[in-house]
């Protein structure tokens, strides 16, 4: 098997759950998968892209889901011939800390030289504490925006050059002390960050693995794909953990960075191009202003799709905007 620069992996809610007998909670109801969390995080597709782009191998595996298909699969066998610069892993959803963190020690286990990788916004939360108390994580790259942050480092652990200049980074200074870089690298757009399934088509192929890269255990008989206005938001919700507040104290983001809208529609196009799948259309195209929604709009209606499209609204919007959508759509 091949090197690769970044080995992206996806770890169930709980590891062993294929021996232990549990009851999980309905939290996994608001999402589209099952108690165990197999479905990775969109972040995984954008880091994907926008690292291949630079000049970067990376590879997504979904551990959790080869784990649901295959009560046989043989996790450690499979992790101990993995090959890599780095392994990263996402603990964005408290749900699957113990998975994530048990995938961990595993690797280092087989890998005791390999670096080990975790980010997301729990990850985030609980920088210190991670390299503080789980010896086999090596860092923690933090923030809702880690692309950029993550060529860095590993462009650093391939040239063996210091660490002290990448943003966002927690890590061990080598010493006793643990380090936590400047969260600087908080992007004001997402015109160079996209969520392209044509990119995993692509990878599915030259791995010949579906089940790695499967977003959820019904993706195949039920697809449903998903494009992002922006990341961080306006509001402060107090029953949501992506509010304005949450965003500025854990990811050092004073306002929400947009998509443009002609390139979010592109998204939509690109999808529909090879999928006959719904689209959801995350956060609110009014987040940004009327101006935003309707040029959206507007190039939505340059091109009628088949595929059904989802909007999400944080306010209810007046009736001239939906009849607006209506149009377009």
């Amino acid at each position: 098997m091949a090197t690769m620069d970044l080995i992206l992996l996806h770890a169930p809610s709980l590891y062993d759950f294929r021996k232990r007998p549990g009851m999980h909670g309905p939290i996994s109801d608001v999402v589209p998968s099952t108690p165990i969390f197999e479905m990775y995080p969109i972040g995984f597709t954008s880091i994907s892209e926008y690292l291949e782009r630079h000049g970067l191998t990376v590879r997504i595996v979904n551990v959790a889901m080869k784990m649901l298909k295959d009560i046989r699969f043989d996790v450690e066998g499979f992790l101990s011939k993995l090959k890599a610069t780095a392994f990263g892993l996402d603990i964005h959803w408290m749900a699957h800390i113990q998975g994530a963190l048990a995938l961990a020690e595993i690797l280092k286990r087989f890998h005791p030289k390999i670096p080990v990788i975790l980010g997301g916004l729990s990850a985030t939360y609980y920088h210190e504490e991670l390299l503080r108390r789980y010896p086999f994580v090596d860092f923690v790259l933090r923030g809702d925006s880690t692309e950029k942050a993550l060529v860095l480092l590993l462009e650093a652990l391939r040239e063996k050059r210091g660490l002290q200049d990448i943003p966002n980074l927690t890590w061990r200074d080598g010493g006793s002390g643990i380090r936590a870089n400047p969260l600087t690298d908080v992007p004001d757009h997402l015109d160079d960050i996209t969520v392209d399934y044509r990119h995993i088509m692509k990878k599915v192929v030259r791995y010949v693995d579906p089940t790695g890269y499967q977003p959820f255990m019904d993706w195949y008989s039920y697809p449903v794909t998903a494009v992002f206005t922006c990341r961080g938001c306006i509001h402060n919700c107090k029953t949501c953990g992506g509010s304005a507040r949450t965003f500025r104290s854990m990811a050092n983001r004073s306002k929400p960075a947009f998509r443009d809208p002609k390139l979010l529609a592109q998204d939509i196009f690109n999808i529909a191009d090879h999928l006959h799948a719904p689209v959801m259309i995350i956060g609110d195209i009014f987040q940004a202003g009327k101006e935003y929604g309707f040029t959206f709009l507007q190039e939505m209606k340059k091109r009628r799709i088949a595929n059904h499209v989802a909007f999400e609204f944080f306010l209810p919007p007046p009736r001239p905007f939906l009849e607006r959508i209506a149009e377009s759509v």
